[in-house]
């Protein structure tokens, strides 16, 4: 899309306040549809479960980049549904990998609670699915229900932390969202004994697709770069 048409996309997107229908409508700005969305899915599950990575962010990066050459197309989502779902399985995945007692069924089970969160769900609920998966990575680790009590409050606090920590940052964008959520939830794993486990550094490597980066305001933006690059307002 050129820079003019971008921007009346942005600013039509923002009038669709219906989940429905904004998701239809940025489905059709973009080329692709549920159904695409549901195969690359499938896809995206599997080269989890398979991943040998120890890093959770190293693992989360080389999926998505082995991932892209198969997207047919017109261009990879920087944001979309699937990181809900690949954030606590990288996580939960690099717990196995690191020689935790953590089960092919776990990290499915991490990947499935995951892709039941609203697509868009920061925007529709207040919720990002990043947060949403350090809350699911730390459930699963410690096996909680909603009878245990004080693990349970635990867990929201590190949730609600996690949510705190994203929300400084307000344009969106699902990869400084993701290593976020890595980020606190390595930590809390840490704290709980999970010593192991290392969240893996380094600068992103999707700034460019993105064409709302944040540019140099976000942690995560390449040092060095320009720092008004990426502050487009473009979707």
């Amino acid at each position: 899309m050129k820079e003019t048409g971008a921007k009346k996309t942005l600013e039509e997107a923002r009038s669709k306040y219906f989940q429905r229908e904004f998701r239809a409508f940025m489905r059709k700005a973009h080329g692709f549809d549920d159904e695409d969305f549901a195969a690359a899915a499938l896809v995206l599950k599997e080269m989890v479960l398979s991943a040998p990575e120890k890093s959770p962010r190293v693992m989360l990066d080389r999926i998505l980049s082995d991932f892209a050459p198969h997207w047919t197309k017109p261009s990879f989502p920087s944001n979309a549904d699937w990181h809900h779902f690949l954030v606590p399985g990288v996580i939960v995945c690099a717990l196995r990998n690191c020689g935790y007692v953590i089960r092919d069924e776990d990290i499915a089970e991490a990947m499935s609670r995951g892709e039941k969160l609203l697509g868009g769900s920061c925007g529709f609920a207040g919720a990002c699915g990043g947060a949403y998966g350090v809350g699911i990575v730390l459930s699963i680790a410690r096996k909680l229900t909603p009878i245990h009590d004080i693990e349970r409050s635990e867990t929201m606090l590190a949730v609600s932390e996690t949510l705190r920590a994203i929300a400084a940052y307000p344009r969106r964008c699902c990869k400084r969202s993701s290593y976020t959520a890595i980020q606190v939830a390595v930590h809390e794993l840490r704290r709980l004994g999970y010593e192991r486990l290392d969240a893996g550094a380094g600068e992103c490597r999707w700034h460019s697709q993105n064409k709302m980066c944040y540019g140099a305001r976000c942690p995560f933006y390449p040092p060095g770069r320009d720092a008004g690059a990426g502050y487009g307002e473009t979707v």
